[in-house]
């Protein structure tokens, strides 16, 4: 793994995929100056070895009405001398629709959650009928965003 992630070719060879994963292996092959042959094997390797987990579109939330994304702190407790434990909670609230991430945190809480929704009522909704309903889940703080300057998942390769 490590041998692979240093040779630069790779590298760009993933950021290109990442950037725009429709591209055809022949302008792939073109960028990078390699066969078709050999790109293809690549792309294969890498998702053999997991590197490369899935393909997907990404959509323009906005143009779909989805105009609220909120972020919501998550504190658990111990319920009936049981103890609750994070990750399980986390993988209950990521079952959830509208939920697109769910990380365990240190601290004062013990998840957030990213989230997005047509309007702040779909929200409310959510929170106090899907969320606070689930055991364990001692109490939430809900922060809406209101202005989003970047959001991404490419990541930065060299």
């Amino acid at each position: 793994m490590e041998k692979i992630l240093a040779d630069e070719e790779n590298l760009l060879l993933l950021e290109i995929l990442q950037n725009d994963c429709k591209k055809s292996l022949k302008e792939i092959a073109r960028e990078l100056g390699m066969p078709m042959s050999t790109v293809h094997e690549k792309i294969k390797k890498f998702e053999k070895m997991g590197l490369i987990k899935s393909y997907r579109a990404v959509l323009d939330e906005k143009k779909l009405g989805f105009d609220v994304t909120a972020f919501i702190m998550v504190a658990t407790r111990c319920s009936g001398g049981e103890k609750t434990f994070q990750r399980n909670i986390g993988e209950t609230v990521s079952s959830l629709p509208h939920v697109l991430e769910t990380h365990t945190l240190s601290g004062e809480w013990d998840l957030i959650v990213k989230v997005k929704f047509k309007d702040v009522h779909e929200l409310g909704k959510f929170v106090n009928e899907s969320i606070r309903t689930i055991p364990g889940i001692e109490k939430t703080m809900t922060m809406v965003s209101i202005d989003e300057i970047k959001e991404d998942t490419a990541l930065k390769l060299r």
